[in-house]
């Protein structure tokens, strides 16, 4: 059976095909966890610039009036 067939039929999949698909799945966890976390460490990342550059934007608009 095929990855999609074994998660479709898991109660008549062989012990085997359970095994080598739920590696498969916590593999595929784990990379896609950790894509996740670096992606949300860049958006906190570009979240602070904005709202430094935001703030001094802010600064020099009321200055000037």
């Amino acid at each position: 059976m095929d990855l999609k067939e074994t998660i479709e039929n898991y109660k008549t999949a062989s012990n085997k095909e359970l095994f080598t698909v739920l590696n498969f799945l916590k593999e595929r966890f784990e990379n896609d966890k950790a894509r996740v976390i670096e992606i949300t460490h860049q958006i906190d990342a570009i979240e602070k610039d904005y709202y430094k550059l935001y703030a001094e934007y802010k600064k020099r608009l009321t200055l000037n009036d």
